[in-house]
């Protein structure tokens, strides 16, 4: 074995066991580890040189060593190997995702659910921009004698639903009416576009209709806003608390990014490829240099894409978790066109 290769599969071997224990590699251990034959000091000489290239490095004199954040970049980019899942791990992702698969939030929400859950890390779930969002169909539903439910229906998947009243008895033919006229004006309109001033001129060509249609028209505006709104779904914050690693300057600041949707979508559509990891630094915000995010695209359609991510410490299985996500994110993509194919 050429000494470069070498010392590329120490250094695999160093970064899976240390994934796996949370401790410095020794090479005595590490030695007994290894598929191929080779002397301890080799092994010794080896990881010396790998940490004076700056892959690895020893917390203390007298201790193993562990993979610093390079050392991780060259493990994911070049030795990492595909994990694939297990036909029960594959049933279980789909049972949960075809449960929640009644509405594109609740798919989402199940999806980030589901991926905190199988990695033990926080996960997010972040629907495609609403800003490019055109609608699909608008329909109304009665709910009581003077009072409706709009359900604006756009085409990233996104489903928004508003109640409203009239100050006049609701009728079947009334909701007829309004879902009529409404489709009329606003299908195929980008809900960027439903403006104010764009709500003021549809009010004026509606003539005379405009007065006992101006709840409806409020309705729709207000549906039409949260719809290019990109929506954020994120479980197992306190997860990352559970983390050794993570001071509690760290915490205090990862719950700051936690809780700030901007600056998350910020985050993951830095993550270019279809699946990407950010190691540490490379996430470029402060208080994660301890952590890493895996990030992964799913499709709605040709131009809707939204995004999967999971949050989790510097030393995560990654193989593990980026089959989990890339799998779920299929999945998540392939019922969100089966949703925007229904009429």
């Amino acid at each position: 074995m050429e000494p470069t290769q070498r010392k590329m599969k120490i250094l695999e071997a160093v970064v899976e066991a240390y994934i796996r224990s949370g401790e410095p590699v020794g090479s005595k251990s590490l030695c007994e580890s290894l598929d191929f034959s080779v002397s301890s000091a080799t092994v010794r000489n080896d990881m010396a040189e790998l940490s004076s290239i700056g892959l690895l490095e020893q917390p203390h004199t007298s201790s193993g060593r562990i993979p610093t954040e390079l050392g991780y970049r060259i493990y994911v980019d070049k030795l990492m190997k595909h994990i694939p899942l297990t036909k029960y791990e594959q049933m279980q992702i789909d049972d949960a995702l075809y449960a929640g698969s009644d509405a594109p939030e609740h798919l989402l929400e199940s999806a980030a659910a589901l991926l905190s859950g199988m990695s033990g890390y926080a996960a997010i779930a972040a629907a495609p921009s609403g800003e490019q969002a055109v609608i699909r169909r608008i329909r109304f539903v009665q709910t009581g004698r003077c009072t409706a439910m709009i359900v604006l229906i756009t085409s990233t998947g996104s489903v928004k639903t508003r109640l409203f009243r009239c100050d006049y008895m609701i009728t079947n033919e009334l909701i007829g009416m309004f879902e009529k006229t409404m489709n009329e004006r606003f299908v195929d309109l980008a809900v960027a576009n439903v403006t104010p001033a764009f709500m003021q001129s549809a009010a004026a060509s509606l003539g005379e209709m405009s007065m006992m249609m101006s709840n409806v028209l409020l309705a729709v505006l207000e549906t039409a806003r949260e719809a290019a709104a990109t929506s954020v779904s994120i479980k197992g914050q306190s997860n990352l608390f559970l983390i050794p690693q993570l001071a509690s300057p760290d915490g205090k600041q990862v719950m700051e990014l936690l809780g700030h949707s901007g600056k998350l979508q910020r985050l993951m559509a830095s993550a270019e490829n279809r699946t990407s990891v950010l190691i540490g630094s490379e996430m470029n915000y402060p208080g994660l240099e301890r952590l890493s995010i895996i990030v992964s695209r799913y499709a709605a359609n040709e131009r809707c894409t939204g995004m999967l991510a999971v949050i989790g410490p510097i030393r995560m299985y990654y193989p593990k978790v980026t089959a989990v996500l890339e799998y779920t994110a299929d999945t998540v993509g392939r019922l969100l066109r089966e949703f925007l194919e229904i009429d």
